[in-house]
């Protein structure tokens, strides 16, 4: 069984500049940035905090896994769901302004332990993209449910950076179907592994159809973050094996490791 976690970060802060914002469907932003000492950093799994205004206000910034980094352009990009005043001035940035990031926090994703299926739903794909990318052989299945209609130009993102992901739109518009458990492999090999990201009805579902095999689905959950270093106690999960920070202490859960409530 590989580990699944390790030493956090260093934390630092980065002026960045914007390469591009653009909006991928209605509530969906994809934000590149430009900053070459962040983007040689990057490891599959981190994060970054987003400031999306030049004053204090808001305060906090916007924590997001990093999706995608070119190296040779020296550029990073977060995607992340449009859901407030913060994000919504992300979507609004334009090129060639200064934008401050923060990072890298987070616990990179293991690269060691056999092959790995990957199931997300909505952004959720995000935390896994760079890893794929960068660890192919490693991937055994890449699965992406999203609404449908109206997410054409996500999907066609996605599918731009991740060549062999399998689409699948809940109201059948495109892709291949309503659902990805028509073809998600039901019964995994001895070092197969599923990891998944998204709403929790989807990582509810998947848990219920890996119900005989909780050990090897592992669940990337999504809380809210205010610090990134682990003092705020902010993104704390309620595990089997007591109270651990997505920040600090862990990337991945295993379904049978957290309950109901945490996804």
């Amino acid at each position: 069984m590989p580990d699944h976690s390790c030493h956090a970060n260093k934390i630092d802060d980065f002026k960045c500049t914007v390469a591009s914002s653009e909006a991928l469907s209605e509530r969906i932003g994809w934000l590149t940035v430009r900053c070459r000492e962040l983007a040689e950093r990057v490891l599959p799994g981190t994060g970054v905090m987003v400031f999306p205004s030049e004053s204090n206000d808001p305060f906090l910034g916007r924590p997001f896994a990093v999706a995608d980094v070119d190296v040779v352009k020296g550029e990073l990009s977060v995607c992340y769901m449009v859901t407030g005043r913060g994000t919504e001035m992300m979507l609004r940035m334009d090129p060639g302004r200064e934008v401050r990031l923060r990072g890298l926090f987070g616990i990179p994703l293991p690269t060691a332990g056999g092959k790995v299926n990957i199931a997300a739903g909505g952004v959720g794909i995000a935390t896994f993209i760079h890893y794929a990318k960068k660890h192919p052989k490693m991937v055994a299945g890449i699965y992406l449910g999203i609404p449908g209609r109206g997410y054409e130009k996500y999907a066609a993102k996605v599918s731009e950076l991740l060549p062999d992901v399998r689409i699948f739109t809940d109201d059948g518009s495109f892709g291949e179907g309503e659902s990805m458990f028509r073809v998600l492999p039901r019964r995994l090999g001895e070092d197969e592994r599923v990891w998944s990201c998204g709403p929790p009805g989807f990582l509810r579902a998947l848990r219920s159809y890996y119900a005989d095999e909780p050990d090897k689905l592992f669940f990337s959950l999504d809380k809210r973050m205010a610090c990134g270093y682990g003092g705020c106690m902010g993104c704390v999960v309620e595990t089997v094996n007591g109270l651990k920070r997505l920040c600090a202490d862990q990337s991945l859960f295993r379904a049978d490791e957290v309950t109901d409530d945490e996804c």
